[in-house]
């Protein structure tokens, strides 16, 4: 092979030849000086790079990050046993709950008189309703300790509302049994009148009593045969000092002829509360109570009411 060199100026030239040997030996010392050159260069990055990766420094300064790494991973583990130990003390105290909410709703629905399986704490309540759609895109597994949670409070939810409808159940009837008429009106005493026609006491002509009387020791307890409110609390012509209440569902019962009232307009008093004091005011020829007993306006002989057994 014949190889021709030209210089700059094209004035000269020199040439001369060359055998493929030659050329393949010149290729690779060209290759090897290319190979060095780029060793030194790479090296001096090494040498020099900040986090000096392959240097002694360098080693350690990825045991440092491997170490900061491991601290931190014992602390999320640490964090993440505290929360599972709080997990399971509420899954505890929900149990706790709901264990007193059905021992409380089995005393309730005892004592309510009610019958089996109107009111089952054992199971949900029944629901309905149409099926709509939901995001299955937001749908993601969820831990078995989670969902017993989730359980547990669901169960509280229905608990609380089966208990939420036996305690209206309860409030109602207990309000309508204590404002059911019953009893005397008097804590001592004796029958002196009974309701309906009668000869006047003081005009000795026969005349319509509107209620009984019940004669008894002067300052003795008047009481209220059942629960209702104060609306009349004052002196009223011949009744005396006289104590009416409503009872609700149309009924109203009065008390004559006393001698104190201790209770006022607008009192809510219950059964058997003491509502005042036996006298002779008003009307009257001795220390006694006149009780009426009115529905819907219209006078009712009020012995029924008194020997009926109370609910």
């Amino acid at each position: 092979m014949k190889v021709i060199l030209v210089n700059r100026g094209h004035s000269r030239t020199r040439s001369f030849a060359a055998s493929g040997r030659k050329l393949a030996f010149a290729a690779s010392l060209v290759a090897a000086g290319f190979v060095a050159l780029g060793g030194v260069v790479v090296y001096s990055w090494l040498a020099f790079d900040q986090g000096r990766v392959l240097t002694s420094e360098g080693l350690r300064n990825w045991q440092d990050v491997l170490d900061q790494q491991r601290n931190e991973l014992v602390s999320v583990r640490a964090d993440a046993e505290r929360q599972l130990s709080a997990l399971v003390l509420r899954l505890a105290e929900l149990q706790g709950r709901i264990t007193r909410l059905d021992a409380l709703g089995e005393r309730l629905t005892k004592k309510a008189s009610l019958d089996d399986g109107e009111f089952d704490f054992n199971s949900l309540p029944a629901l309905g309703g149409p099926e709509v759609g939901s995001d299955t895109d937001s749908e993601h597994v969820r831990s078995t300790l989670l969902d017993a949670i989730d359980d547990l409070a669901d169960q509280i939810d229905s608990r609380e509302q089966q208990l939420d409808l036996l305690n209206n159940l309860l409030s109602k009837r207990t309000l309508y049994d204590d404002s059911f008429l019953a009893g005397l009106p008097i804590r001592q005493g004796w029958l002196s009148s009974r309701y309906g026609r009668r000869t006047d006491p003081f005009t000795g002509k026969v005349a319509w009593h509107n209620g009984i009387d019940m004669a008894g020791k002067r300052g003795s307890d008047i009481i209220s045969v059942a629960a209702g409110v104060v609306v009349w609390a004052e002196n009223r012509g011949g009744y005396g000092l006289l104590v009416e209440i409503n009872h609700g569902n149309g009924y109203v019962t009065r008390y004559a002829h006393n001698q104190d009232i201790v209770v006022k307009v607008g009192d809510v008093v219950t059964r058997g509360q003491t509502i005042a004091k036996m006298g002779s005011s008003g009307r009257s020829t001795g220390p006694h109570t006149h009780f009426e007993v009115l529905k819907d306006g219209k006078s009712q002989d009020p012995v029924k009411y008194i020997y009926r057994a109370s609910k």
